[in-house]
């Protein structure tokens, strides 16, 4: 039995193609939702014609705050210790395997459901290391946890398999490149088919929590947006928790007064695609973005401290480390790019079909 724990948007995008791959051989299949992310969760699976049904192991309401984060890992935690062997009956490491993606507390939860029951744990785009336990704060910690429980480990690139070779316990399987490339290619196949125009202008992209909840860090980032602002008008995709924390520090009222600045709810996958990859540059503190905008060759300047994922580093992204120096040098320079440019990557040893061919051994 395969076993699949989904707990934000980001981990359902890039693990759909391999859902929607299995529920394509009829394998048996359960995904399980922690209930970290709820919003826009049933228009993702929409977006990727995903048909098995989802456990909950927490109430249907997403966690919005810091209070509401800590109370649902408790409820979280609880549930998975005292109901794992429910979830999961009768589990062998032989028999069943419980997947889990990326860096997050649903993976952490995910890898210790598994390990509980008895299963394997799979722990998908395995191998990422920023090597700074403060950025990204939780994600690198939470990684390295996930090593500790794992049993096989999908790396996406020789890099992340050479980062585990001293983890002696995990068999490592190279996926040659992370499944989000073949997302994208699904994403890119639908935006051909409204083929959507758009004008000219840059996107802004902001969430992570080492920066909305750093006044320093988040007035920076507003700053440089203010900038970009002079050079491209922009996009700003307004992520809940982001707009929240603007409000609060009274940085909102200012790019809704800067006439060159677009405030955008946060948007599906496909629409989000499409504005990514028709803009002519982007700022982001996203991983994910990072990668996709690495594929999709668009300029991005990349609002972190350290990033885990090479993808892109000395190409189109620049790694601003919270450098005026750098930004300054990227909107200096930046050379846009207003025309689509990725082309289908989804080979016949796709990241998804080396990970499925994987699991036949689970598939009784």
């Amino acid at each position: 039995m395969i076993y699949c724990i989904i707990g934000t948007r980001a981990q359902l995008i890039k693990m759909a193609p391999v859902i929607a791959s299995i529920e394509k051989k009829g394998w048996p299949l359960s995904v399980i939702h922690t209930g970290q992310h709820m919003i826009s969760m049933d228009e993702l699976r929409d977006d990727f014609s995903l048909q098995t049904p989802w456990i909950y192991l927490t109430k249907k309401t997403e966690a919005k705050t810091v209070l509401s984060s800590l109370k649902w890992l408790v409820q979280l935690l609880y549930s998975t210790v005292f109901r794992a062997k429910k979830l999961i009956p009768n589990a062998s490491k032989s028999k069943d395997i419980v997947l889990v993606h990326g860096d997050t507390f649903s993976t952490v939860i995910g890898a210790l459901l598994g390990k509980i029951s008895g299963a394997s744990v799979g722990h998908v785009e395995s191998g990422l290391r920023s090597f700074n336990i403060w950025n990204p704060f939780p994600e690198e910690i939470n990684r390295l946890i996930t090593f500790s429980l794992s049993n096989k480990a999908y790396c996406p690139g020789d890099w992340a398999v050479n980062n585990l070779k001293k983890h002696k316990h995990l068999e490592l399987i190279n996926t040659q490149q992370n499944t989000l490339i073949d997302s994208l290619n699904i994403a890119i196949t639908q935006i051909k088919k409204e083929g959507s125009a758009l004008k000219r202008y840059a996107v802004v992209s902001i969430h992570r929590f080492e920066n909305i909840y750093n006044q320093k860090r988040i007035q920076f980032i507003i700053d440089t947006v203010h900038d970009a602002a002079k050079i491209s008008p922009i996009i700003f995709v307004m992520h809940p928790v982001t707009q929240k924390r603007l409000t609060k520090t009274g940085l909102l009222s200012s790019l809704q007064s800067n006439k060159n600045i677009t405030l955008k709810e946060r948007c599906g996958y496909i629409e989000f695609t499409a504005l990514l990859a028709q803009s002519t540059f982007v700022i982001t503190d996203g991983g994910s973005n990072q990668e996709e905008l690495t594929y999709l060759k668009i300029p991005t300047l990349l609002m972190r401290k350290a990033t885990e994922r090479p993808e892109g580093l000395g190409k189109n992204v620049v790694l601003s480390e919270y450098s005026s120096v750098r930004t300054k040098s990227f909107l200096a320079n930046v050379q846009p790019k207003s025309h689509l440019t990725f082309k289908s990557h989804l080979l016949k040893n796709s990241p998804t079909s080396i990970i499925t061919n994987s699991l036949t051994q689970y598939k009784s």
